[in-house]
């Protein structure tokens, strides 16, 4: 065979196989279609419904087995779309069934309300709850901690503000009494005090710093000599101004011709001791002092 003839027998072929597809299609269509059409047919049994019905009815069962309520008017609402007005339906609706229920149950007489000594256990132990509590207490008690840390702090920075305000106020204090002071010397050393009213201190003194010298004696005018301390003062007073301390007991002619002290019936007592011969007091034995005792 030549070419041409080759090529007239392939799209024969090529031909033939495309019309037996088309069939094909065309008889798959006309299936679907006649399954489409075919409508399912409904046959209404009633003797059969009746039956089942009355088989699971529950008419001859008790009302406490059934639980069930007719209200006594049906709910009626003006307009569908108020909500207020239909839900307030509802809740009258409700609240007369559970009245109604109520009645009806204790006519049955079951018991439906829970006794005051019905323990009902817990889903959690006794150990996991405590775990739990001691865990609560312990967040409460860091907020509490923190709360407390956080108020310390804020009272530390205010205090000490309050302490740089107080210390600044007394060196501004001191500065300016002593600008005072050396503007009242100044003044002295040429001899032109002008109003000292307007100083408000004391011209005689020469201010605070000027009236204790060293070891905190007071200084008295014109370089006499300073007076002693309070303390000095009171010893002075019991012991004596000082002076000669040796041969203060040693007699001399006018305490030897002195008889004032002298008294001859004491002398004439057997029993009188001299103050110098009668020597140091004994102690007492061990057992004499807790007799004492």
């Amino acid at each position: 065979m030549s070419d041409s003839e080759n090529e007239h027998v392939y799209s024969d072929n090529e031909a033939l196989l495309e019309d037996e597809e088309t069939a094909l299609e065309m008889a798959a269509l006309e299936s679907a279609s006649e399954q489409l059409e075919t409508k399912k047919e409904y046959i209404n049994h009633k003797a059969a419904l009746t039956a089942l019905l009355e088989e699971i009815s529950q008419s001859n069962l008790d009302w406490i087995h059934r639980c069930d309520i007719v209200s006594s008017a049906p709910v009626v609402v003006a307009k569908a779309d108020n909500d207020l007005d239909r839900e307030l339906k509802f809740y009258q609706q409700g609240l007369e069934a559970a009245i109604l229920g109520k009645q009806q149950v204790l006519k049955t007489g079951v018991p439906f309300e829970r006794p005051s000594d019905y323990f009902a256990e817990m889903v959690k132990s006794d150990s996991h709850m405590a775990k739990i509590r001691q865990k609560l207490l312990d967040q409460q008690k860091g907020i509490q901690n923190a709360e407390e840390a956080k108020k310390q702090r804020q009272l530390r920075k205010y205090g000490k503000k309050i302490q740089q305000e107080k210390i600044k106020e007394r060196e501004d204090q001191k500065k300016a009494a002593l600008e005072k002071i050396s503007t009242i010397k100044k003044r002295l050393r040429s001899g032109d005090m002008g109003d000292a009213e307007d100083f408000e201190i004391d011209i005689d003194s020469d201010g605070e710093s000027s009236k204790r010298g060293k070891f905190g004696r007071d200084k008295t005018k014109a370089g006499k000599k300073p007076m002693p301390n309070k303390k000095r003062q009171n010893k002075n007073e019991k012991f004596g101004y000082g002076g000669k301390k040796r041969g203060m007991k040693n007699n001399t002619a006018e305490s030897t011709a002195d008889i004032s002290s002298f008294s001859a019936k004491r002398n004439k007592n057997a029993k009188f001791v001299a103050p110098s011969k009668r020597g140091k007091a004994q102690r007492p034995g061990k057992a004499k002092r807790q007799r004492a005792f």
